[in-house]
């Protein structure tokens, strides 16, 4: 009996195996699409700034130095020292100057009194009148000698050319310097001198006019600052190869130095077709060129695109799509060139 109800136990099972056997198993079908999100490219007419840096400074500068060489007798101010214009600043010792005046000025009364000697001697007919002339001439150079040595006392002293600050303190009292080397360097401290110096390449120039916006950011302050170019350089630095723009800020710190770092776009006037698109939207950048996907027929296009610049959450696209294109902005990442795609909102 026992057996009989086995055989029958394992006969059921048989033959509900062999029916689940023949049961058609459902395939379950798969949606291959990628669902992204788009949004349309925008054409505008845009600025493309011309992106810089520069040092804070004067317009009215100057390294002051002594017209002849000769030793120091003393420097008068220290770095930091505020400065009237006209003040005596420094001065070289005169010992040398002065017997070269001293000297100048007997080489004049001498020629002066030989003129007037040869001159008598003409009216009585004992002198030439080329000895006459000749005698002249040689006052006249006695005189302008003495012009010159006078003048180049004067400029064994150095004053103030403006009301400002000692930038630096080259050369101290006791030493030798040359005419013209450098001995202080001062910097105009009033508030409509200040300009920002930047260097442009040659391909930024070709853009500027003159009289451009511009917007300054220092690493000191937070807040940006706007201004404009004052003067734009009409040729190239022989050292750099760059070109010099001078930026004049419209409103100024309550505080400036001289060489304070500057960060400056300027908006030139001539404005560019453009296409805006987000940031996001953009893969693969390297440089100027970056990718963005398009939707095209429920496909996803890869296109190389140029980029002009970024600003905020923006990028502005100088070649690569039209204006209207569906851009893939998120999804992105999951697509290859020829993904099907499902636009969902």
């Amino acid at each position: 009996m026992k057996k009989t109800i086995k055989t029958s136990i394992i006969l059921a099972l048989l033959l509900a195996a062999l029916g689940a056997c023949k049961e058609e198993k459902k395939v379950e079908e798969t949606d291959s699409t990628i669902p992204v999100k788009i949004i349309s490219s925008a054409a505008l007419t845009q600025s493309q700034p011309v992106q810089t840096s520069g040092l804070l400074g004067s317009e009215n500068e100057a390294h002051l130095s002594f017209k002849i060489g000769g030793i120091i007798q003393a420097v008068l101010v220290k770095e930091g020292d505020r400065v009237r214009r006209g003040q005596l600043l420094a001065t070289l010792n005169a010992t040398e100057i002065a017997a070269q005046m001293a000297q100048a000025e007997e080489n004049f009364l001498k020629a002066k009194r030989d003129a007037q000697r040869t001159q008598n001697l003409f009216r009585d007919s004992v002198n030439t009148k080329e000895q006459l002339e000749n005698s002249l001439t040689s006052l006249n150079v006695a005189e302008k000698q003495l012009e010159i040595v006078r003048f180049n006392l004067l400029q064994a002293k150095i004053y103030a050319t403006t009301d400002g600050v000692v930038i630096q303190k080259l050369q101290n009292a006791g030493e030798q310097v040359e005419g013209g080397t450098p001995v202080l360097f001062i910097s105009s401290t009033s508030n409509k001198d200040w300009v920002i110096k930047c260097g442009l390449t040659d391909k930024d120039w070709t853009k500027l006019k003159g009289g451009e916006k511009a917007e300054i950011v220092f690493d000191a302050y937070p807040q940006t600052f706007s201004g404009s170019i004052a003067t734009l350089s009409q040729g190239s630095d022989a050292g750099s190869g760059l070109y010099q723009a001078e930026i004049r800020l419209d409103k100024q710190p309550a505080k400036l130095a001289n060489g304070l770092f500057a960060k400056v776009s300027i908006y030139p006037k001539q404005k560019t077709e453009m296409i805006s698109v987000p940031m996001d939207a953009l893969i693969e950048g390297e440089s100027d060129s970056a990718f963005v996907f398009v939707a095209d027929n429920g496909k996803a296009l890869k296109k190389q695109v140029k980029i002009a610049f970024l600003e905020g959450e923006k990028a502005f696209i100088l070649s690569g799509v039209d204006a209207g294109a569906k851009i893939i902005r998120e999804g992105s990442a999951y697509l290859a060139d020829g993904s099907a795609i499902k636009i969902v909102q």
